[in-house]
């Protein structure tokens, strides 16, 4: 339709949609460009994520994830988790995964990565460590790794809070 006013090539879209190189642009972006959330802000999207999880399954089945420096004992790591299971009544599906690769982009874990399949299949519906140090103590790291777990539609529950690093 064409008026004097109106042209189809003059009409604003109703909804935004990026383009190719847009979307391909907002991956590449350096994690610098993002707004790096607190840890408040990531313990309340972790604990968002883990009642969502639970709401739908109340006794989830869980992996045990634990990341040490080579040569460290987890047992301890690996207890206090077990604890945070039973205190909830989790159900534990997995052998523990422990990397022995020390802080280490979590990308790069090979034990992290079985957890992360784990999810895909179906496997384990959470993971669970004892703190986010498991994973990372740079904020833009943890939140990349709550993201691909959330991804998997998994949870993270820790035994203790973002803020006790």
């Amino acid at each position: 339709m064409t008026t004097d006013r109106y042209t189809a090539a003059t009409a604003t879209r109703a909804r935004y949609e990026p383009t190719q190189i847009e979307t391909v642009l907002a991956r590449l972006a350096p994690r610098a460009l993002r707004s790096q959330k607190t840890d408040a802000e990531l313990q309340a999207l972790r604990e968002a994520q883990l009642t969502t999880a639970v709401s739908r399954t109340p006794r989830p089945r869980i992996g045990i994830y634990a990341m040490v420096q080579p040569h460290q004992n987890p047992a301890v790591r690996l207890a206090v988790v077990r604890g945070l299971a039973v205190r909830n009544g989790w159900l534990l599906e997995r052998a523990p995964a422990v990397d022995f690769t020390g802080m280490t982009d979590p990308v790069t874990r090979p034990q992290l990565a079985r957890l992360l399949d784990d999810l895909d299949h179906d496997d384990i519906d959470g993971i669970a460590a004892m703190s986010r140090t498991d994973f990372s103590d740079c904020n833009g790291d943890y939140e990349d790794a709550l993201q691909r777990i959330h991804a998997r539609r998994g949870f993270l529950a820790l035994a203790t809070t973002e803020t006790d690093i």
